[in-house]
């Protein structure tokens, strides 16, 4: 068993006279930790006692135990500053794993990428891509740490398989703008509307396939799509394109305060990215018949993101599509998204070969 002394300054009432008046009370005589490691550390039973004149230890002033200011507020003695910093310089060390904080960007073009020190001049790149028709996947940051690392390749790599949609209805004079995602080789998902818009409670004689021009835009790559299908009464549109690209996971699994990231194109952004969390499950926004229930999440979602991916960042699979915003006219509100069981089985009645792994 070990043994831990410690100096006292409570009262200690053996009515010693050794160091003052007969049958006053004192502080407890010195203990072991009083006299290691050689027997010549000053107690202040020993200022009280005589035997060390208090000008003997003063201006070290050993704590609060002289007159006057202390001179060193610190226990620890200046000279040994330098293993403090070099302590400090150990830990930080350890936390970064060695590696340098430095900024990395990464411009992927087709048969690579290439890495710049900053955004200003990956982004200079990118245009200067831009300038002479060279199409490009991404820009993107390189994370510093693992935890980021994995937040980031997962968004590079969903980015990539997520498109801007253009809609063009001539005859209305209406250009409609969403997102859409692969779901499997050349297929996409998108919603209904930003497809063509209609009346969810007359869904008579829609025509989706007709009257109207679909691109696919990512960076300055216009591809040419058509129109598989449509339901409108879940809000949902399959489009078919000659686009090679993996496709992105269905997961029809999702518990509120999971983290998810979702893709779109507000406003005509392309391919902007935003960050939250589930709010709520099955809820009820449309009461015609068939309609479905939808998952809330709590991110940024402004029109535009109709159509885009809803992926839940442990996996990197999606849970849902953007749908729409519950709100009020004239106000952003709840942020509703399509659950990917609705799609999943959208997808197998439409896709040959089609199982959602």
């Amino acid at each position: 068993m070990k043994i831990h002394a410690y100096r006292s300054t409570m009262p200690f009432d053996n009515r010693s006279s050794l160091y003052g008046p007969s049958g006053g009370p004192f502080i407890s005589p010195p203990t072991s930790k009083s006299v290691i490691p050689t027997n010549n550390v000053p107690t202040i039973l020993d200022i009280l006692g005589g035997e060390v004149s208090i000008q003997d230890v003063y201006p070290h002033t050993r704590g609060n135990w002289a007159p006057g200011e202390d001179v060193d507020k610190s226990y620890k003695e200046q000279g040994d500053d330098y293993k403090r910093v070099q302590r400090d310089l150990d830990i930080l060390n350890q936390m970064t794993n060695g590696t340098s904080q430095e900024e990395k960007w990464k411009v992927k073009v087709p048969g690579g990428s290439k890495i710049f020190p900053s955004f200003e001049l990956a982004q200079k790149y990118k245009e200067k891509l831009r300038g002479k028709g060279i199409p490009y996947s991404y820009l993107t940051r390189i994370a510093q740490n693992s935890e980021e690392k994995d937040r980031v390749e997962l968004i590079a790599d969903s980015l990539n398989k997520t498109f801007m949609v253009e809609s063009i209805n001539a005859s209305a004079g209406v250009k409609e703008n969403g997102a859409a995602f692969c779901v499997y080789p050349n297929y996409f998902i998108t919603c209904a509307h930003v497809v063509k818009k209609y009346d969810k409670y007359n869904l008579q004689n829609v025509d989706f396939k007709s009257g109207v021009i679909i691109s696919l835009i990512h960076g300055v790559e216009k591809h040419s799509v058509t129109v598989v299908n449509v339901d409108p009464v879940l809000d949902l549109a399959l489009l078919r394109s000659d686009i090679s690209v993996e496709s992105l996971q269905l997961d029809e699994s999702a518990s509120i305060g999971e983290d998810v990231i979702a893709i779109g194109s507000p406003h005509g952004y392309e391919n902007n990215v935003s960050v939250g969390t589930v709010g709520s499950l099955r809820r009820k926004v449309y009461f015609y018949e068939g309609a479905p229930t939808y998952t809330f999440v709590d991110l940024a979602i402004y029109p535009g993101n109709s159509g885009g991916p809803v992926i839940k960042e442990s996996n990197g699979k999606v849970i849902g599509m953007v749908t729409l915003i519950v709100s009020t006219e004239g106000e952003y509100g709840l942020n509703a998204c399509l659950s990917s069981n609705y799609i999943a089985g959208f997808c197998e009645s439409n896709i040959e070969g089609f199982k959602n792994k």
